[in-house]
């Protein structure tokens, strides 16, 4: 289902209200929904629930996607550097070709999602993370972090 953008910000701004716990807020529920090309720069999606969703091309560079629900997200070659994905839920994403540079994925759960042709240079992972089979995350540039995010 494909949404339009006038509605996305509206989604967004009572996400924005939602979190910080003023009347009216509601949390962004996203599911299944078309957002392909889309521009989140800096969006603060922290929580949302985008299961399912279409991101493929979008850029959602320095996005704040912590504790978010993407399990079985398309992410096909989007741009998501920067982003918070900590404590995220990826399981079964498609992230193939996404720019991932710099993303933090500290106790982020990608089991069974795809990265193939991702880039994860800088991107900074822990003992929390959970990687799809076989996957050696610094192989492709991450690096171990265990210090305690806020």
């Amino acid at each position: 289902m494909k949404i339009p953008y006038e509605a996305l910000q509206r989604i967004i701004e009572l996400h924005a209200k939602f979190l910080a716990d003023e009347d009216g807020g509601q949390r962004a529920a996203l599911e299944c929904v078309d957002l392909y090309g889309v521009n989140l720069a800096n969006a603060n999606l922290k929580g949302a629930n985008l299961e399912g969703a279409s991101l493929r091309r979008a850029v959602l560079w320095e996005t704040n996607l912590e504790g978010a629900n993407l399990n079985g997200v398309n992410f096909k070659h989007a741009v998501l550097e920067g982003a918070n994905l900590n404590g995220a839920s990826l399981i079964g994403a498609v992230l193939k070709g996404v720019n991932m540079e710099c993303c933090d994925l500290r106790g982020a759960n990608l089991a069974n999602a795809n990265l193939e042709d991702s880039s994860l240079k800088g991107a900074k992972y822990n003992q929390a993370t959970i990687w799809p089979d076989n996957y050696e995350p610094t192989a492709l540039g991450a690096f171990y972090d265990d210090e305690i995010s806020s």
